[in-house]
Order: structure tokens, then C-alpha cells, then sequence
């Protein structure tokens, strides 16, 4: 029988935690060496980083990050989520507006 534990298993965590017609806010739990691939919303949305240290990229610009900061990101531009640290890297993902 194979059993597998959720918080060992490979790949980022994305788990929606408020859905709303005007809007979504999930939670990112990164491990070290993960990373949210690439990729465009339909909205407007904003990542809140909460725990852990890792790298963002917006359109064509990348910065590090670190908890208490807030990363805006408009509709219909890549971005991506990484995790360049050694513990977790958590954040807040939030939508805005209808998706």
C-alpha cells in the first residue's frame, strides 16, 4: 500500500481560500527550490508575501522578496513565484475583480 504524506509530496500548494464573484484569495506554499511556473490571469491580482524568502517575476522584471511585501500585478502579465530560500515560502494570492 502507498501512502503519501501531503506535506512531503513535490510541487507547489495552491489552495483557494475565499471565492467571491468580485474576487479569490489563495494561499502559495512553496518549499525550497519550488516555484509557481510562468503564467497570466485574466484580473488584476496582488501576492502578499507572508513567511520565507524567495524571487518574483513581473513581465520582464524580477526582484526578492521577503515577508510584509506586497507585489501588484496587472492583468494579462506573466509572473511568476519562486522559492530561493531554505525554509517555506508562504504567500497570500489574491484576485481582483470577476475572473
Amino acid at each position: 500500500m502507498e501512502i503519501i504524506d501531503a506535506n512531503e509530496a513535490a510541487g507547489a500548494q495552491v489552495r483557494k481560500l475565499y471565492d467571491h464573484p468580485q474576487g479569490q484569495a489563495l494561499m502559495a506554499v512553496l518549499k525550497p527550490g519550488e516555484a509557481l511556473r510562468r503564467h497570466t490571469a485574466p484580473v488584476d491580482i496582488f501576492i502578499y508575501v507572508l513567511e520565507g524568502e524567495g524571487a518574483v517575476h513581473v513581465g520582464e522584471a524580477s526582484a526578492r522578496v521577503r515577508p510584509d511585501l506586497l507585489i501588484p500585478c496587472a492583468a494579462g502579465v506573466p509572473h511568476a513565484l519562486e522559492n530561493t530560500g531554505e525554509g517555506l515560502l508562504r504567500a497570500l494570492v489574491v484576485k481582483l475583480g470577476t475572473n
